[in-house]
């Protein structure tokens, strides 16, 4: 299988507009899986787009990402989130929302924010600021305590 032929499948088939790009689209997504390596969250998030027209599609792509479980996945995944903006922040956030919903990951994250270089942590703090204004009753404690945990 050719990886670089596969990422560029899936980006070309992120808008989801017809039965072809979601089989295109799907197909791709479980072939890149396949190689069962962790590294490429990155080319996995490429594939996100907000202007998609399946978001169902698009969720067994945030699927395939949490498949990736523990420490490295989360790390490769904060890693790929600038490289998301702006023409996926809806699917950023959602990412970040399914994350703040589990609380070994919530802890497991705000390690990770600690290490990571300042553009990721930069940009992963004002989505998690985001979240936690657009809804604090529900994300104010999570969002804060990765927040404080964040080693500066």
């Amino acid at each position: 299988m050719d990886l670089k032929a596969e990422v560029q499948r899936l980006k070309q088939n992120r808008l989801l507009r017809n039965r072809n790009e979601v089989q295109e689209f799907e197909e791709a997504i479980e072939n890149i899986v396949s190689l069962k390596d962790v590294k490429l969250i990155n080319d996995l998030c490429s594939g996100f787009d907000d202007q998609t027209e399946e978001h169902e599609v698009m969720f067994g792509l945030i699927h395939a990402i949490e498949d990736f479980e523990g420490e490295e996945g989360l790390r490769e995944m904060a890693k790929a989130i600038p490289d998301m903006l702006p023409h996926a922040k809806e699917w950023a956030t959602i990412l970040h929302y399914r994350m703040l919903n589990h609380a070994p990951s919530r802890q497991i994250y705000a390690k990770i924010l600690s290490h990571v270089n300042l553009l990721v942590r930069n940009t992963i703090v004002s989505i998690l600021k985001e979240i936690k204004a657009e809804d604090p009753d529900r994300f104010e404690n999570s969002v804060d305590e990765i927040l404080s945990s964040i080693k500066k």
